[in-house]
């Protein structure tokens, strides 16, 4: 299997280069620093002292973005990196196809990331158990579940606009690019397209259907609902679809269909990516 050969060459690589030990370094000062922030801030006497899902809710947006930003900036130099230093003829030299290539490259970078989060949320527990009351072994392992779900998503779609590209400026402005979009401003474009539609602002409620299928098609809309399922997090809801549509909720928009848009984000951005990559003519 070339394609697992690949990922642990990959796998390797990130620890000889020490980029696996300082994520590593990384995701321990997060999670165990951040989660330490409510116990710090806290003057004893002063109201009761914050427990474990305070210091969940204060980890909960820091780590998870931080993992998102270090899922794009590990995996957009993963193929068009091995393009501009020439190697990635010595890679399709060996008995490698370039599907091997792709599906390697995600598979090890993703694992770059997942070990540094598991790691980071292994140290992390040990400092919020010692420090908070009422600590939640399935709560605090479905949030790392989530968080390593994070960075695959991410590590894919770096990796397949990295495969579309020909040089690291294209594939920092492509990363960049779709990051701010999809991440940041997709909550603008339903309101855009209804406004043109209909010549005013969405309210909160009665709205169409398409409206909410227009929001799952960014990638936080279907995480958040994926995160709402898996981990209750104080202070961290999601209206149901039922309070904002006009009338009954598609099967498309019920929580367990979270997961195929997110599936869409894992493998869309690679076949685009594995279609304009098996295109190409490397020089």
């Amino acid at each position: 299997m070339s394609w697992m050969q690949i990922a642990r060459k990959d796998f390797a690589d990130a620890s000889r280069s020490m980029m696996l030990w300082i994520l590593s370094a990384l995701m321990v000062l997060l999670v165990a620093g951040i989660s330490s922030i409510p116990h710090l801030i806290h003057t004893p006497g002063q109201g009761p002292a914050p427990g474990f899902d305070e210091a969940l809710s204060f980890l909960f947006t820091v780590v998870v973005t931080m993992i998102s930003i270090i899922g794009l900036v590990v995996g957009y130099q993963a193929i068009v990196g091995e393009r501009e230093s020439g190697s990635i003829r010595f890679l399709l030299g060996l008995p490698n196809t370039r599907l091997d290539v792709i599906v390697g490259k995600v598979l090890g970078r993703a694992a770059v990331v997942a070990v540094p989060t598991v790691i980071g949320f292994v140290v992390g527990g040990i400092v919020i158990a010692l420090l908070y009351d009422g600590f939640d072994v399935v709560t605090y392992v479905s949030l790392l579940a989530f968080s390593v779900l994070i960075g695959l998503v991410y590590v894919s779609l770096a990796v397949g606009v990295s495969a579309s590209v020909s040089t690291r400026a294209k594939a920092v402005a492509g990363v960049l690019g779709i990051y701010i979009v999809t991440d940041w401003l997709w909550w603008a474009v339903p309101m855009a397209i209804y406004w043109l539609l209909e010549r005013e602002l969405p309210g909160t409620t009665d709205l169409p259907t398409w409206y909410l299928f227009v929001e799952r098609l960014g990638i936080w809309e279907p995480l958040a609902v994926i995160s709402g399922t898996l981990v209750d997090i104080a202070g961290v809801e999601t209206v149901p679809p039922a309070d904002r549509l006009a009338g009954d909720v598609p099967f498309y928009l019920e929580p367990w269909f979270a997961w195929v848009f997110v599936a869409a984000w894992i493998l869309v951005p690679l076949a685009i990516g594995y279609y304009r990559f098996n295109r190409t003519i490397l020089s």
